[in-house]
Order: structure tokens, then sequence, then C-alpha cells
């Protein structure tokens, strides 16, 4: 389903309120942190994201490393210290799942999972990353291989974790899709995250403004309604 001029205009007129605002940083030098980060958010508050990052970072530090500038090869290093997920999930990580199905699995054994399809794509580093996000077939590949870990099929984490490393872009959780179904005053249900996606992102360029940005407000927006 791709969206309407119509549509679009609707947006753009609904997202005029956040004209100015400005997305934090992310981790523009720490792949690994942008991988953490990404996983760990879908579904949870995102304090508990922030005290595993929290730990990661206490954990490198005391090994004499620099979190901020750890590369997917300094996160996966960490499983075999630790013996895997189950043993980085209680030392760095929670119980936390990938979902409530029975398939998922600990959003440790993802992060792993995931940090192990980027170093397979030769993509070690954020401005590796940043690199191969301008090649769009290179791209198109390595998300099949992210997204075909358990619990990471809607792509949401995909896109949150080139946001993280300093790619522009929208990550259409349920807070971006329940804002643009409420404004075009649409059944949430039918809004998908790829539309969410698309039509935020024509929104943001329409008003020369990075995704980024424009995510980021909306988020905080939904977020101070709920």
């Amino acid at each position: 389903m791709s969206h309407t001029a119509e549509q679009l205009h609707t947006l753009v007129v609904a997202c005029e309120q956040f004209r100015g605002a400005t997305a934090p940083g992310g981790y523009p030098d720490g792949l690994a942190l942008c991988v953490i980060d990404s996983v760990q958010s879908t579904g949870v508050t995102y304090s508990s994201v922030e005290n595993v990052i929290a730990r990661y970072r206490a954990y490198r530090r005391d090994q004499g490393g620099d979190p901020n500038r750890d590369g997917v090869r300094d996160l996966l290093a960490t499983f075999d210290e630790l013996e895997g997920p189950q043993g980085w999930a209680a030392t760095i990580g929670n119980n936390n799942r990938t979902s409530t199905r029975g398939r998922a699995v600990l959003k440790s054994e993802a992060i792993r999972d995931a940090a192990q399809v980027l170093d397979t794509a030769g993509i070690v580093d954020t401005a590796g990353f940043r690199k191969a996000a301008m090649d769009e077939v290179q791209l198109a590949q390595i998300r099949v291989g992210w997204c075909a870990i358990v619990g990471q099929r809607s792509g949401i984490t995909w896109h949150y974790v080139q946001m993280l490393a300093g790619i522009p872009g929208v990550k259409p959780d349920r807070m971006i899709c329940r804002f643009v179904a409420d404004s075009l005053k649409v059944a949430r249900r039918s809004v998908t995250p790829p539309f969410a996606s698309d039509i935020l992102t024509a929104a943001a360029n329409q008003m020369g403004i990075s995704p980024t940005d424009l995510d980021y407000a909306v988020w905080q927006f939904q977020r101070s309604r709920r």
C-alpha cells in the first residue's frame, strides 16, 4: 500500500508542530552500542535499555576498552567471554525476550546474531555501515540476514540500528504507526510499519528536515500522550 498525495499533505500538516526538533546523536562511533540498543528497545520501557547499555559500558571499561568505539567484533568477543547469550544476559543484559510468542529467544541471542550478520557482511564499525548504506543492493542483502533473526522480521530494529549509527531514517514502531494512523484518521491496524516508514520519510523530505529528527519528535509526542 503506497500513500497518496492527499495523505502525504495531511501528514505534513500534522507534523508542522515538530519543526526544529532534534534527535539525540545515537552512537556515531559505536556500532556495538547501536546493535544492543536497537534489539533491546522493542516492547519495553527505554530505561531498561539504558540499564543494559550502562552495564555493557561498565564491563568494557573494566577490561580497559572503549565501549563508545566498540565495533561488532568487540561485541561478539563479550559473548565468547561470557559463554554465550545466557551468560551475556546474566552479566550485561536481562531476561527480556524478542516477543511473547512461543519461538521467542532471549534478546541477548538476537543481539549476538545481529552482530554476526553485520560482521559476515563486512560491516564492523559505524563508518563502514554508513558507507554500505550508500549501496542499496548491499543494504538490502544485509537486511535479509538481519530480518531472518528470530523476532526481527518486522524490520523495526533494522531501521533503528541504522539511525543510531547516523544513517537518516524512521523506526516504524507502534508509536510511529499510531501517529500516522491518527493523523490520517484511519484504523490503527491498517497502518503497517513499511507504510508508516515510507510516508513519514516522505513527509520529512517534503518539509526539508531529517527523517531521524521527525521520527524522534513524533515518538516523544506519542510517548507524552500515553
